[in-house]
């Protein structure tokens, strides 16, 4: 490789022993500061960072969420959330990438969700912890529209407290997003069909649904 990243010069200057960027703990390392992690609008972890103490981004980690196909019983069923995959990227000195490292995948451990009609129709898969995960979502979305927008968050909260306190729960949004669709207060609305600045021409209630589960 012929590109050095910044941690590389640092496990050199302080003769780090033992360590090497495909087995290597950041939270060890007493020239690395960890940063918070950013989450997006949907209560998603995206990255996190680690910074040396002059405050340069040194490694940086990016989380997705891998949504493919799951084959149960001889079905193909699309778009399941399958699991998560973390890279990590080691920067350069001016900021751009060096190396690109990988994670093994995390699969989740899937069983079937069944319609309650009945019948044995599979709807969709779950597992423990991505239920955990999703919950968490939501309220990490919660907590995000509460700091971005009170009087917003505060709004939709004495209107649908009902319906919106069952999403956060279930994740299931019906009740509420049928709601809001069918609201007649002439101030909420005005609240609602107000366009979002810098996602123009989408409304406060359309960003609302899509950042929904």
């Amino acid at each position: 490789m012929s590109i050095k990243s910044v941690l590389e010069h640092y496990l050199e200057k302080f003769e780090t022993s033992g360590n090497t960027l495909t087995d290597i703990s950041f939270d060890n390392l007493p020239f690395l500061v960890e940063k918070e992690p950013v989450y997006n609008m949907k209560g998603q972890k995206v990255s996190k960072s680690y910074v040396c103490q002059q405050g340069k981004e040194v490694v940086r980690i990016k989380y997705d969420r891998v949504i493919g196909t799951y084959h149960y019983n001889g079905v193909d069923y699309e778009n399941i959330f399958l699991g998560l995959q973390k890279s990590i990227f080691y920067l350069d000195w001016s900021g751009e990438i060096a190396y690109t490292k990988k994670k093994q995948f995390y699969s989740f451990n899937l069983e079937p969700v069944y319609l309650a009609d009945g019948t044995e129709t599979v709807k969709g898969f779950s597992s423990q912890k991505q239920r955990q995960i999703l919950k968490s979502e939501r309220f990490s979305a919660d907590d995000y529209l509460s700091s971005k927008n009170p009087d917003l968050h505060g709004a939709l909260y004495n209107a649908y407290q009902v319906e919106y306190n069952a999403y956060l729960r279930t994740g299931i949004s019906t009740s509420f997003v049928n709601s809001m669709n069918a609201e007649t207060n002439a101030e909420l609305l005005a609240m609602l069909n107000k366009e979002v600045f810098g996602y123009e021409p989408m409304t406060v209630k359309e960003l609302i649904i899509l950042n929904l589960q």
